[in-house]
Formats: C-alpha cells, structure tokens, sequence
C-alpha cells in the first residue's frame, strides 16, 4: 500500500525544482462565467476547498533518506474577490498575473488560492491556483468537483488518515515519528536498491533492441537530432525572457470528436496532432524528429497520492499532415501506452526513489545534462462532465487548464518547458485547452502562437472559439 503521509517519487519533481531552482510549479483552473455567481456560492466554494485535499502542507524530516511528510493544513485562504472589474481584453492579463503571481508555498502555506473578478460585460472570471507539488491536473480538478458539489474531504485530514493507514495496536501507534522516519529511511533505501537493479534491467533491453523504454516512433531506430544533423540551440537562447506566450481556445466536444474519427484518430490523438502539427509549422526543430510527451495517469481505485501521473513519449519523424490520416499517430501512441501498461519505462524513472538520497547539485546536473526534454507535451486531463461549470446557479461558459514554474530566472540557463505545452479539459460539451508556447524565436508574442494554432485547426476544419 502506498503511504501517502510521504511525499511519493511523482512528487519529487516538483520539490527537486523548488530546493534546486527556487521554483513554484503551479497549476491553476480559470472559469469563465456569463454572469457573476452568487457570492454564497463563492464562499462555500472556497469553505469546502478547506476541507479538499488541495489544503494540505509538508513538513520536513530530519532523518537522512526519510521521505518528508504530508500533514492536512490547519489553516487556509480566504476567498479574494477583486473589487475593480476588468476588461474582457484583460481577461488573460488578469488571468495570468494570477498564474505567475500567487504566493503559494508548500511548508508554510497556503497551498492554493481562489480569486475572482468581475467582467466589464457582465461576466466573471474565476482563478483556482493550487502547487503541483500537492496536485496532479486529475486531482486539483477533481478536488474542484468535490468542493462544487460539497462533499471535499481529505484522507490526511487528523483522526481520518492516521487512522485508517495504522491499524490500532500497531507498532505505529506507541512510536514516535522520529522512529517512523528512520523506518521510512531504511524503505527509502530498500525501493532505491530496487530501482537501480531496475534501471541496469532497463538498459540492458535498451541496448539489445536499439531503442528507449517507454517510447515509440514512426520508423527506424529511436531518432536523435545527433544523427540528424540538427542541433538544437540552448533553451536560454531561445526564450531569453523566460516567458511564454498563451493562447485558449474552446471547440464543441461532440465536433471534436467527430472530426478526430473521421480522420481515423481518437479525440485525444487529434489533440496531439493539432498541437505537433503547429510546433512544425513554426519552424521549430528545423524539420528533424519531434518528441511528444503525453501525461498519462496512473491512479488506481482509492489512490490517495497528490500526483500518480507518468508519461509515455513518441518521436514523429514523418510529416503529419493537416487534415490528413491519423491512423499512424494513433497507433504511435497506442504503442506508447502499451509499454507503460507493461511496464516498460525509461531507465531514469526507476531511479526516482535515489533522488532524495543524493545531493540536489548532483541530480540538477544528472537531469540537465542531456536533451531529453519533449518538444511538445500534449496533456489531456479528460471529461469531467458539466458538474465542472455550475457555481452558484451559473452555468460557466468554458473551463480552462493550465500550468507554469513561477520564479525561473532567465539570466540562469535553466528553463520550464520547450517548444508548446498543452492542457486539454472537458466539461460538459465543451473541449478547451491552453496552449504555452515557451520558444520566443518561433513565437514571438502571442499573435504569432495564435496565428499557427488558428491555421491548425482551420485545417483540420475545426470551428473553435478563441478567448
């Protein structure tokens, strides 16, 4: 059984580029609505966040190797409500000030906010920021549901966690936590024995069949810009800014969907085509191979882990068409996701249970020294039925996702994201996703992003709404 009173291998991502980089990984939900909801929905919106699984904070261990410790928080946010309404030109200002700005922070709180404002037109925009480190994309959204529906909870919560993973009598009930870290310690040790026998495993298959676990690609051996010719330029010299460009846009789902089969594709490889498909257009990677990296999750019934997201990534050495065949594509992926079902993954993912035994420099290095970054990833956190849109009797118009690192420093080389990433959500009948374009030579500011992902979806005759 996985205890979640520790932070869990998925989480150490997030924590390692926090102590490493001083970044915030911070993910955010923004409700657009036709007219404010009521504010006693608003209030009992942000009441029952204090209850969800979003709400909680880290505590630090001492032991050396011990993983650190997930407690509920005993405090929360209020509910911010900006008093000046803005434009609905400035709803992405506004929605992305909030995104980059929030001060959110995992040990002493707060681990989310909820902040709206009204429209000039009669809307509302609502903004729901909560830390990666807390959260995967599935479990803020479904944590939103829950509070939406007033029933959030949280395992960890005092006198329901602690008492359904410690069985009464135990030996954990009559130790103390410093004995509790020293035995996670020697668990930690045990699963990184593990994980590099694993590792040896993985790179010994990776060398008898000439490919890396975990990924597939349309021809040949796993390509590399190495034996391509095309050498990519430092992510520093591409976005000296450190700053992306967004763009969102809504599609009526059951089009989407029709659309995605009558190319011979699945809604979600029609994503990933739109998405690969303007990457190229732009130049980028100057027509040598792509790598696509899509999130999968790998969360199980009464999986209580903040983030249970892996991912599985394919290399596009063809051209994909605009509005042609998606046949190849959706048998990439399948492929992809076949070898993550069996287990396949790549050599450094079974090394996760190593990170906190080592020195954060000697990670940092490990995990910058190649190019293993996707150039595009195409993350579809899938349907959440209408429930997702109704707050305080109104029916919001879309509901968007997205991501960033809060705080990267663009005089340092380090960079958050390469090429265009990509959040899909459904509620109800709409399909929406924001697109982060993080190269600036290929996409300059927003208009350029706007322009190549328009004609995109114009060619695979998409009707869409951008906002």
């Amino acid at each position: 059984m996985v205890d979640t009173l520790r932070m869990q291998p998925e989480d150490s991502t997030y924590w390692l580029v926090r102590e490493a980089f001083g970044w915030s990984v911070v993910l955010q939900i923004v409700w657009r609505f036709p007219t404010r909801p009521d504010p006693a929905g608003l209030v009992a919106f942000n009441e029952q966040l204090r209850n969800s699984v979003l709400n909680r904070r880290l505590i630090r261990v001492r032991v050396p190797g011990a993983r650190h410790r997930w407690v509920h928080a005993d405090f929360a946010p209020e509910l911010e409500l900006d008093t000046t309404p803005i434009a609905v030109e400035d709803i992405e200002k506004w929605s992305g000030a909030e995104l980059y700005g929030t001060p959110l922070d995992p040990e002493r709180g707060p681990a989310w906010r909820l902040r709206g404002v009204a429209v000039d037109d009669g809307g509302f925009v609502l903004s729901l920021t909560a830390l990666h480190l807390v959260a995967d994309g599935r479990t803020m959204v479904g944590a939103a549901m829950d509070a939406l529906a007033g029933t959030a909870s949280d395992p960890l919560d005092p006198g329901v966690a602690r008492a359904a993973a410690r069985p009464v009598g135990s030996l954990f009930d009559t130790v103390g936590d410093g004995l509790r870290d020293v035995l996670d310690g020697v668990h930690v040790l045990v699963a990184a024995g593990r994980g590099i026998g694993s590792a040896a495993a993985t790179l010994a298959h990776d060398r008898r069949n000439g490919e890396p676990a975990g990924s597939a690609h349309n021809g040949g051996p796993s390509p590399t810009r190495a034996n391509t010719g095309s050498v990519k330029v430092p992510a520093q010299r591409r976005s000296p800014r450190a700053r992306c460009s967004w763009v969102t846009v809504s599609v009526e789902g059951a089009h989407w969907d029709s659309v995605a089969h009558r190319h011979g594709g699945t809604a979600n490889t029609l994503f990933v085509a739109v998405l690969a498909a303007a990457l190229r257009s732009s130049g980028y990677g100057d027509g040598g191979p792509l790598k696509l990296g899509i999130p999968v999750s790998r969360r199980t019934e009464d999986d209580e882990r903040g983030n249970a997201t892996a991912g599985v990534s394919v290399v596009l050495t063809d051209e994909l068409r605009t509005g042609g065949d998606l046949g190849p594509l959706r048998r990439l992926c399948k492929d992809a996701f076949t070898r993550l079902s069996a287990g396949r993954r790549a050599a450094h993912v079974h090394l996760l249970p190593l990170v906190p035994l080592l020195p954060t420099g000697l990670v940092v290095r490990a995990a910058t020294a190649g190019s293993g970054m996707p150039d595009a990833v195409a993350s579809n956190l899938g349907d959440f039925g209408a429930d997702l849109r109704v707050l305080g009797g109104v029916d919001a118009e879309a509901v968007a996702f997205r991501g960033i690192a809060q705080g990267v420093d663009p005089d340092l080389p380090y960079r958050f994201g390469d090429g265009l990433q990509s959040w899909a959500v459904r509620s109800g009948d709409t399909m929406t996703f924001s697109v982060a374009a993080f190269d600036e030579q290929r996409f300059p500011d927003t208009e350029a992003l706007r322009r190549l992902l328009v004609g995109e979806l114009d060619g695979w005759g998409l009707t869409h709404r951008v906002w």
